[in-house]
Protein backbone atom coordinates (compact mmCIF):
# COMPACT_ATOMS: atom_id res chain seq x y z
CA UNK A 1 0.00 0.00 0.00
CA UNK A 2 1.06 3.86 -0.70
CA UNK A 3 0.07 6.95 0.78
CA UNK A 4 0.51 9.63 -1.08
CA UNK A 5 0.64 13.23 0.90
CA UNK A 6 0.42 16.68 -0.81
CA UNK A 7 3.41 18.69 0.02
CA UNK A 8 2.32 21.45 -2.16
CA UNK A 9 0.77 22.75 -4.92
CA UNK A 10 1.42 19.22 -7.67
CA UNK A 11 4.22 18.31 -4.93
CA UNK A 12 3.35 14.92 -3.40
CA UNK A 13 5.17 12.84 -1.27
CA UNK A 14 5.12 8.75 -1.57
CA UNK A 15 5.35 6.91 1.95
CA UNK A 16 4.87 3.26 2.21
CA UNK A 17 3.22 1.39 5.17
CA UNK A 18 5.61 1.70 7.61
CA UNK A 19 6.07 4.89 7.25
CA UNK A 20 8.57 5.67 5.05
CA UNK A 21 9.40 8.19 2.44
CA UNK A 22 10.00 6.51 -0.77
CA UNK A 23 9.55 8.55 -3.44
CA UNK A 24 7.58 11.98 -4.89
CA UNK A 25 5.50 13.11 -7.60
CA UNK A 26 6.86 16.50 -8.68
CA UNK A 27 5.63 18.45 -11.84
CA UNK A 28 6.16 15.97 -14.49
CA UNK A 29 8.50 13.94 -12.76
CA UNK A 30 7.71 10.91 -10.58
CA UNK A 31 10.81 9.26 -8.22
CA UNK A 32 11.91 6.40 -6.15
CA UNK A 33 14.40 6.66 -3.44
CA UNK A 34 15.78 4.07 -0.79
CA UNK A 35 18.43 1.77 -3.55
CA UNK A 36 21.21 0.37 -1.78
CA UNK A 37 23.47 0.00 -4.71
CA UNK A 38 23.64 1.94 -8.23
CA UNK A 39 22.85 -1.77 -9.62
CA UNK A 40 20.00 -2.47 -7.98
CA UNK A 41 18.46 1.02 -8.78
CA UNK A 42 19.65 0.65 -12.35
CA UNK A 43 17.80 -2.54 -12.52
CA UNK A 44 14.66 -0.91 -10.74
CA UNK A 45 14.70 2.23 -13.11
CA UNK A 46 14.10 -0.67 -16.07
CA UNK A 47 11.72 -2.19 -13.86
CA UNK A 48 10.01 1.18 -13.35
CA UNK A 49 9.92 2.18 -16.69
CA UNK A 50 8.40 -0.58 -18.25
CA UNK A 51 5.95 -0.22 -15.76
CA UNK A 52 5.77 3.42 -16.54
CA UNK A 53 4.99 2.55 -20.16
CA UNK A 54 2.79 -0.20 -19.79
CA UNK A 55 0.50 2.57 -17.62
CA UNK A 56 1.29 5.49 -20.03
CA UNK A 57 -0.28 3.02 -22.84
CA UNK A 58 -3.49 1.86 -20.88
CA UNK A 59 -3.98 5.85 -20.66
CA UNK A 60 -3.20 7.63 -23.45
CA UNK A 61 -2.51 4.84 -26.49
CA UNK A 62 1.27 5.54 -26.51
CA UNK A 63 4.25 5.96 -24.43
CA UNK A 64 7.01 8.35 -24.55
CA UNK A 65 9.64 5.70 -24.42
CA UNK A 66 10.51 2.94 -26.61
CA UNK A 67 12.26 0.50 -24.43
CA UNK A 68 14.36 -2.38 -25.63
CA UNK A 69 13.33 -6.48 -25.68
CA UNK A 70 16.92 -7.03 -24.71
CA UNK A 71 17.54 -4.12 -21.74
CA UNK A 72 21.38 -2.80 -21.40
CA UNK A 73 21.10 -0.75 -18.69
CA UNK A 74 23.93 1.43 -18.27
CA UNK A 75 24.89 4.45 -16.49
CA UNK A 76 25.70 7.58 -18.67
CA UNK A 77 26.15 11.55 -18.10
CA UNK A 78 25.22 14.36 -19.25
CA UNK A 79 24.49 18.01 -18.95
CA UNK A 80 21.24 17.02 -16.90
CA UNK A 81 23.24 14.72 -14.40
CA UNK A 82 23.85 11.03 -14.41
CA UNK A 83 20.73 8.90 -16.12
CA UNK A 84 19.92 5.05 -16.19
CA UNK A 85 19.71 4.16 -20.11
CA UNK A 86 19.02 1.43 -21.93
CA UNK A 87 20.86 1.60 -24.85
CA UNK A 88 20.67 5.45 -26.43
CA UNK A 89 17.29 5.77 -24.44
CA UNK A 90 17.56 8.01 -21.21
CA UNK A 91 14.78 5.79 -19.09
CA UNK A 92 15.56 7.75 -15.21
CA UNK A 93 17.45 10.39 -14.16
CA UNK A 94 20.00 8.94 -11.28
CA UNK A 95 20.30 10.46 -7.70
CA UNK A 96 23.56 9.75 -5.27
CA UNK A 97 21.85 11.64 -1.87
CA UNK A 98 22.84 11.30 1.56
CA UNK A 99 20.33 8.39 3.60
CA UNK A 100 17.76 10.48 5.35
CA UNK A 101 19.15 8.29 8.50
CA UNK A 102 22.62 9.52 8.24
CA UNK A 103 23.91 6.51 7.54
CA UNK A 104 25.97 6.70 4.30
CA UNK A 105 24.44 6.81 0.36
CA UNK A 106 21.38 5.55 -0.89
CA UNK A 107 20.31 5.94 -4.60
CA UNK A 108 17.23 7.10 -6.13
CA UNK A 109 15.62 7.28 -9.81
CA UNK A 110 13.43 10.08 -11.04
CA UNK A 111 11.62 9.28 -14.29
CA UNK A 112 10.18 12.24 -16.67
CA UNK A 113 6.95 12.00 -17.77
CA UNK A 114 5.67 13.68 -21.14
CA UNK A 115 3.97 16.82 -21.42
CA UNK A 116 0.66 15.27 -21.68
CA UNK A 117 0.71 13.52 -18.39
CA UNK A 118 -1.01 16.20 -15.87
CA UNK A 119 -0.54 15.32 -12.00
CA UNK A 120 -3.63 12.98 -11.80
CA UNK A 121 -1.93 10.67 -13.99
CA UNK A 122 1.76 10.98 -12.40
CA UNK A 123 -0.18 10.03 -9.26
CA UNK A 124 -1.70 6.77 -11.16
CA UNK A 125 1.84 6.27 -12.39
CA UNK A 126 3.59 6.38 -9.06
CA UNK A 127 1.06 3.58 -7.84
CA UNK A 128 1.82 1.44 -10.78
CA UNK A 129 5.31 1.93 -10.72
CA UNK A 130 5.49 1.56 -6.91
CA UNK A 131 3.86 -1.64 -7.93
CA UNK A 132 6.59 -3.13 -9.64
CA UNK A 133 9.14 -1.79 -7.57
CA UNK A 134 7.52 -2.01 -3.71
CA UNK A 135 9.89 -5.01 -2.64
CA UNK A 136 13.39 -3.06 -3.77
CA UNK A 137 12.40 0.26 -1.98
CA UNK A 138 14.01 0.11 1.48
CA UNK A 139 13.07 3.67 2.07
CA UNK A 140 14.27 6.38 4.57
CA UNK A 141 12.93 7.96 7.60
CA UNK A 142 12.83 11.82 6.02
CA UNK A 143 12.26 12.90 2.53
CA UNK A 144 16.15 13.01 2.03
CA UNK A 145 15.87 12.06 -2.13
CA UNK A 146 13.48 14.72 -2.53
CA UNK A 147 14.97 17.21 -1.41
CA UNK A 148 17.85 16.30 -2.80
CA UNK A 149 16.28 15.91 -5.99
CA UNK A 150 15.16 19.55 -6.27
CA UNK A 151 17.81 21.44 -4.24
CA UNK A 152 16.14 21.24 -0.45
CA UNK A 153 12.91 21.52 -1.56
CA UNK A 154 10.07 19.16 -0.32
Amino acid sequence: MLAIIAQGEDIFRLVDTAGRDIGWVRPKTLGFGGFVSEHAARGAALDGARALVRCLKREFGRAHLELSDEPRARTIQDGDGEWVADGHVRVARLLRVENGDGCGREFAIEFRLPPYANHAVAINAAQVVYGALSRELTGTAGPSALQAAHGGAG
